[in-house]
């Protein structure tokens, strides 16, 4: 993974962000491209639209110019911490740059991504302020459109490789690709991979059918036990991915995002809005075939 934006918004959980980022770098080397969007917009009195403007232009116009010197000062200032610890470290095989500019966070994150075509995005679960942004407007809107990997960090994650991943599959048409997606993508740490299909709708037989078909195609890996799979039988999903992940010391849920069916469902249903809302661990979401 050459390339790798990382949104940041300068709270505390920036550092955790940013050592995952670090942590994804030291394996191939590559640019760590450091993006903020301020707002430049003020919310006027009474107004329900944030792009109007106030009838003290001037003083507005001076607060906008501070926010985005504020701005400016605070990205630089993370730019030299993680230039000097990779220097500390003896690391030269990593640049860190960073881009700023004003506007609509989401928005101007999914323009970046376009433009600048990261190999993988490494993001924040939770905002300043304790607000929760993954199934809200800026992480759920990211996920949408952004068409490269997205790494999402909880507050609580410490980076330690990706050993130990769970792969959630529904037995979609693509499971097949799916999976040796996942695997190709995860070379550089070779993890082992606990492929796993939660049956909470009493289908045990014909799940057993469409996992012993995936288990086929990847008997050699399952041989080595690279590749765990397994059908959980819960009438609760939260509950069954909660036990598996406590049982098996999980560090990494993978997902793969078909813009459509599983991952659509994943971010209506509430079970599943509790499961990426409060876990601990990292969602490394990879781009399927559409």
């Amino acid at each position: 993974m050459k390339k790798i934006l990382v949104p940041v918004d300068f709270s505390n959980h920036t550092k955790t962000v940013c050592n995952f980022a670090l942590g994804i770098a030291k394996k191939t080397g590559g640019e760590i491209r450091l993006f903020h969007a301020y707002f430049d917009y003020v919310m006027t009195s009474g107004s329900s639209f944030p792009y109007s403007i106030d009838v003290n232009e001037l003083f507005n116009q001076e607060m906008m110019v501070k926010v985005r010197d504020d701005a400016k000062n605070e990205m630089q200032s993370l730019e030299n911490d993680l230039i000097d610890q990779l220097k500390k470290e003896s690391i030269t095989n990593i640049q860190i740059v960073h881009t700023l500019t004003g506007g609509i966070p989401e928005e101007e994150i999914i323009n970046i991504s376009e433009t600048y075509s990261p190999d993988i995005i490494v993001m924040g679960t939770y905002g300043k302020g304790e607000k929760d942004i993954l199934t809200g407007k800026i992480s759920s809107k990211v996920v949408q459109h952004a068409n490269c990997r997205i790494l999402t960090v909880p507050r609580s994650a410490i980076y330690h490789g990706f050993d130990n991943m769970l792969y959630l599959t529904d037995f979609n048409d693509e499971g097949v690709y799916d999976l040796q997606r996942l695997i190709d993508l995860l070379v550089n740490y070779n993890p082992i991979i606990h492929c796993v299909h939660i049956n909470f709708e009493n289908d045990n037989g014909a799940d057993q059918e469409k996992m012993d078909v995936l288990m086929s195609h990847f008997r050699e890996k399952t041989m080595e036990g690279r590749l765990i799979f397994k059908i959980i039988e819960d009438e609760d999903f939260l509950d069954g991915i909660n036990n598996y992940i406590a049982e098996n010391k999980i560090d990494i849920i993978a997902l793969v995002n078909h813009h459509k069916s599983f991952f659509k469902r994943l971010f209506t249903k509430n079970h599943t809005h509790e499961l990426l809302t409060h876990s601990d661990l990292p969602l490394y979401i990879f781009p399927g075939v559409e």
